[in-house]
């Protein structure tokens, strides 16, 4: 029996046969079907909104300067993809121990969670080199190359002259933006039995193709790889991959100068769509040839056709036809200099929609925003499937455009700049692997995740005028804060701002320095109770020796000596109170001075206590306002007291100390030096410190602005309309703001929009706040602290249901699990 095969080997054209892929050559070098070689990075610039047009106008020349050294061979393809996203941290990698900071992540999870709500861009860079052939590499090879590299074959000459060059640009582009290279990666399978190899350049480029973004699992022998493409395309008006429609939008038309930056606004389209910027490079001699042929098209434009046939002169002279030639006189001039290359350039954006309707929708907004930037664009019919098979990575032929424009043009033209959306996983070492990060917040379509730390460094500057939202958002890091496990949090508030969030998850709240217990929970010290170790009878000594000082002793050996004997007495004896002390030290002048802080003394009631009843949980919160006007002499014993107690408690856990109105503490000598000392060792500890205030003046007279400044790689501003104002300016310039940044915060948006510098990024970002969020980080006025008190003191520690219940939240069924 005869079977005819032929009908079933030979096979008509097909998808994959439209795509140039066929081979990984080496980690991260795709060859193609024409010989070229291909290479890709995932790449992100600096922000551009908050960049000066100095600092836009520099990354640009840099730019230039590294593209102008390529030339015939190589062809560049930058690409900006815009992608929905809904990550939020999920509740397994969260600890919140109490129901009401689990319900405010809850809900904010669920904010970010609506489909289409957020987009989120990422930046790559596609390099390709197709040899050239010449007898030029031929003959080197002999003349000037060792008999080991005169073995070589020619594919072996050009993969390594391809990768020389590669690593070349790679160095450049790394002191100019942050870059990373696709590579291939080995993932063990079967217990390490065997490995499997994902390529991330074939998975971008299987991406580019039908827009569906997956790893790609490398067969053993990475060849004939054309089948990526493994897509049903539909030719037409409006093309289809995948039964999904597919527009392309081209820019067709290019205003008369450009500037860096000038289609920044594609990159906050709420779309889902790959703008892809192709440049196909040409030597300097050969765009002066070209180019010369356009100069003299243009010049015999320039006088009528009469005139030129019969030698005569007319009036007749098209003033249009002499700028042009004008014009490519002086890029032929350009070009000859060598200082920027010239080539083909062809930019599109592409988008797939499963609604033929809705598609047609997003092509138009962008089409409109584009031509509102002054460029041409239009909907690409009949070219549709040309111009998306240009847009793919490594294709050189389809839909390419003129006339030839340089890369100081291109280097304004490409999406250069990212929108920084923040670190996805929490950047301090000490916490575990994989950590969310601390808050995810949102600035306008595209999401963003605030860390406080920048590597191990959490501490934090939080300042701007009063009423622009601080307590607000210390409330709101607070609360984030507890979805690290074992989180610690110990706060010095001031005007009870922070009583609704404390009580709500069941934490301490201390009302330091009032007249009775009836205003809040007053806590009575013991600070002579724990003298165990030599480090703590050492501090206890150092601590009575400060309180002799401040009632205007002069302090002399004799008195070191009384107190560190009667220090080392009482650590032995039962007795450990100021009374205690007193009665045992023997200088009348020290028991003078002492007897301010005893059961005699006004501050007795704070310090003079046999026991203490001060207990450090999970979550405290010391309300001093109070205290801070009782004075130098009963303000510093008490707040150096608890300072002491909280360094004790640093046991590695993730922890915060926030210090709101912090310049006060800065004014006093001892608090500026106790400050300058946690900037500086607390970091170890895994401790962050969050120093907030709403005094411009005082923080710029504190005295340390300095050393906040390099401690404080985090710099959050609330907004301040006299930002730009004299005085104001050079506090924020002393920070190192610039202009651009200066206006920002002077034009934010009060209680909403707030600004944060880091080293990694800068941001203006909204916290998205609910109902729910707002009744225990907003709510800091008189009558709603007397309505959370009142109900607190009703209800025990469900008090939170019927609080929402007053502020309209009825929903809050996720609250009534109270254990």
């Amino acid at each position: 029996m005869v079977v005819a095969l032929k009908r079933f080997r030979a096979t008509g054209p097909s998808f994959a046969d439209l795509v140039p892929y066929a081979g990984l050559v080496d980690n991260g070098v795709l060859l193609l079907k024409d010989g070229s070689l291909m290479a890709g990075w995932y790449f992100a610039g600096p922000d551009s909104e908050s960049a000066t047009a100095l600092e836009r106008n520099e990354l640009a020349r840099q730019i230039n300067a590294i593209l102008s050294r390529l030339g015939s061979g190589w062809m560049i393809q930058v690409e900006a993809i815009r992608l929905p996203t809904i990550d939020y941290p999920s509740e397994d990698r969260c600890h919140f121990p109490d129901p009401v900071t689990r319900a405010i992540d809850a809900e904010r999870r669920t904010h970010f969670a609506r489909e289409r709500g957020h987009f989120e861009s990422k930046h790559a860079l596609i390099l390709t080199y197709r040899p050239l052939e010449s007898t030029k590499t031929a003959l080197s090879k002999y003349i000037y190359s060792d008999e080991e590299s005169r073995k070589k074959s020619y594919a072996d000459t050009v993969l390594f002259m391809f990768n020389n060059a590669v690593r070349e640009i790679e160095q450049y582009l790394a002191n100019t933006l942050s870059i990373r290279r696709m590579e291939t990666r080995e993932v063990s399978e079967r217990g390490g039995v065997r490995f499997a190899r994902y390529d991330e350049l074939l998975q971008f480029i299987r991406f580019c193709v039908t827009g569906e973004n997956h790893p790609i699992r490398l067969p053993d022998v990475p060849m004939y790889l054309d089948w990526i493409a493994t897509a049903e395309l539909e030719h037409g008006l409006t093309p289809k991959i995948e039964n999904r429609f597919l527009g392309v939008v081209a820019i067709d038309g290019l205003p008369a100068e450009s500037w860096p930056g000038i289609l920044n606004s594609l990159d906050l389209m709420p779309h889902t769509y790959r703008w892809s910027s192709r440049f196909i490079f040409l030597d300097a001699e050969e765009a002066r040839q070209t180019l010369e042929r356009t100069r003299k098209k243009w010049q015999q434009k320039v006088r009528p056709f009469f005139d030129q046939l019969f030698q005569t002169e007319s009036r007749s002279v098209d003033q249009d036809a002499m700028t042009m030639v004008a014009d490519t006189e002086d890029a032929i001039a350009q070009a000859s200099s060598k200082l920027v290359a010239y080539g083909y350039y062809t930019p599109v954006i592409v988008l797939f929609d499963e609604d033929g309707e809705a598609l047609q929708q997003k092509a138009e907004s962008i089409r409109r925003l584009i031509q509102a930037e002054g460029f041409g664009a239009r909907i690409e019919t009949l070219n549709a499937t040309d111009a998306y098979l240009g847009s793919l990575p490594g294709n050189w032929y389809c839909n390419i455009r003129e006339p030839l424009i340089n890369t100081s043009n291109l280097a304004d033209l490409i999406p250069l700049n990212s929108v920084w959306s923040g670190n996805p996983v929490a950047p301090c070492p000490f916490y575990p692997a994989n950590s969310p990060p601390l808050i995810q917040v949102s600035s306008g379509s595209t999401p963003f995740r605030l860390n406080l730390h920048v590597d191990d460094v959490g501490h934090t500057l939080v300042f701007g005028p009063t009423g622009s939202g601080k307590s607000t958002l210390l409330a709101l890091i607070a609360a984030q804060f507890r979805r690290y496990d074992g989180a610690q949090i110990f706060a010095f508030d001031k005007g009870n701002s922070l009583l609704p969030l404390t009580l709500a998850v069941d934490g301490d709240h201390y009302e330091i320095g009032v007249a009775n217990e009836g205003e809040g929970r007053v806590p009575a010290f013991c600070p002579l109770s724990d003298l165990d170790s030599d480090a703590d009878r050492a501090w206890a000594a150092e601590w009575m020796e400060m309180l002799v000082a401040l009632q205007g002793v002069r302090i002399t050996p004799d008195h070191r000596n009384a107190i560190s004997r009667q220090i080392g007495l009482m650590a032995s004896a039962p007795g450990r109170s100021l009374s205690d002390f007193l009665s045992g030290v023997q200088m009348r002048e020290i028991k003078d001075a002492l007897h301010h802080y005893t059961v005699d003394g006004p501050m007795g009631q704070l310090l003079d206590a046999e026991q203490d009843g001060l207990s450090l949980g999970a979550f405290q919160t010391f309300e001093v306002e109070r205290l801070m006007n009782m004075g130098e002499r009963n303000l510093v014993p008490v707040l150096t007291c608890l300072f002491h107690r909280i360094e004790k408690r640093l046991d590695g856990s993730p922890s915060l100390i926030i210090l709101d109105e912090a310049w006060l503490m800065l004014g006093h000598p001892v608090f500026r030096a106790k400050i300058r000392e946690w900037l500086k060792v607390l970091r170890k500890a895994n401790c962050a410190v969050v120093l907030a205030t709403q005094s411009i003046s005082d923080a710029e007279s504190s005295g340390i602005i300095d050393v906040l400044k390099e401690s404080c790689p985090t710099k959050i501003c609330l907004p301040n309309g006299a930002a730009r104002e004299p005085g104001t300016r050079e506090f924020y310039e002393r920070l190192g703001f610039n202009d651009r940044q200066i206006e920002t915060v002077a034009a934010a948006i009060p209680k909403r929009e707030y600004y944060v510098a880091t080293p990694e990024g800068r941001r203006l970002f909204d916290m998205a706040l609910g109902p729910a969020a707002l009744s225990f980080v907003g709510a800091s006025g008189k009558d709603d602290l007397k309505r959370v008190r009142a109900l607190k003191t009703e209800h025990g520690r469900e008090w939170p249901i019927h609080w929402l219940k007053t502020r309209g939240v009825h929903d809050a069924a996720w609250l009534l699990n109270f254990d």
